[in-house]
């Protein structure tokens, strides 16, 4: 349904895209990186959330949002409520990674009453291979149940997961013994970067693996490192999106190759109020443009 706040906002679009055009200005130079919402991950908001979920949500619409990524925690009643108020739309959420099938058909029961089309696990474990080849055989069986619930199952790393071990990685044993139907990636651009890889190779090597992607900058300085988390006392490594070292002209110039469906901009510590960091990050991936 085309509402008259989405009618004027194609309007006054429209109207931007030919005045740029007719000056020979920025918005002239490219196509836009990105032509699909812009999410949020709640997390980046949490504290906000935790004390007014309703308003939290109503703010990050107001800052151009129109998806968020979730967690469990708000009764699915009335989030969705709650998400219906700011005009928002939740495709995706954030568990608990499973240790038992068990214990996964629990969060699998509650992301579908949320409403969610994927379900997301993450934990960054030291793991040797034979105990990453485990875990990828009990996610082939989570991805069955999640797939018969009529949801996507994916898994968001972090640094250890591409860590080396026996000659490979936790990371590529998943990609590569998990059935590509059952398990897909979210994958976090700040944490690939981190851990000293580059996002493209794998997005080559498995081409659609990843419809969820966490848009989160590098400040400058930041040491990388695949087996160490930055230090929780030393200078917060996150950035808005735009205000890092990461090129995002380049990753944006690829997404096509991940598969990529929804993007999520995330920041885990913000030296900004949380409201204007995301707002400078929107507004950066708004403007985005590749040549």
């Amino acid at each position: 349904m085309l509402t008259r706040r989405r009618f004027l906002g194609k309007s006054l679009a429209g109207l931007a895209a030919d005045v740029a055009t007719a000056s020979g200005g920025a918005f002239a130079a490219g196509r836009l990186a990105w032509t699909k919402p812009i999410g949020l991950e709640i997390y980046t908001v949490r504290d906000m959330f935790a004390k007014d979920p309703a308003k939290t949500l109503k703010e990050v619409a107001a800052a151009g949002y129109q998806e968020v990524e979730i967690g469990p925690g708000v009764k699915p009643s009335e989030l969705k409520q709650e998400l219906k108020a700011a005009g928002l739309n939740a495709p995706s959420g954030y568990f608990n990674s499973p240790k038992t099938l068990d214990e996964w058909k629990q969060s699998v029961e509650q992301a579908h009453n949320y409403g969610l089309r994927y379900i997301v696990v993450g934990d960054n474990p030291r793991l040797n291979a034979d105990e990453w080849k485990k875990r990828a055989d009990l996610y082939n069986e989570c991805g069955n149940v999640a797939r018969g619930e009529g949801m996507q199952f994916c898994y968001h790393a972090h640094f250890l997961e591409l860590a080396e071990v026996d000659g490979t990685s936790g990371y590529d044993i998943l990609l590569s013994r998990c059935d590509p139907k059952l398990l897909k990636m979210e994958m976090d651009i700040f944490w690939v970067t981190y851990a000293g890889k580059d996002p493209l190779p794998y997005w080559k090597r498995y081409p659609g693996r990843f419809p969820l992607l966490h848009i989160k900058d590098m400040r400058k300085g930041v040491s990388i490192s695949p087996q160490e988390y930055p230090p929780e006392n030393g200078p917060n490594p996150f950035a808005p999106v735009g205000r890092g070292t990461i090129d995002w002209s380049k990753i944006f110039a690829h997404v096509h190759e991940a598969g990529a469906q929804h993007i999520f901009v995330e920041q885990d510590r913000c030296n900004l109020p949380p409201l204007e960091a995301i707002k400078i990050s929107y507004e950066y991936l708004r403007g985005l443009r590749l040549s």
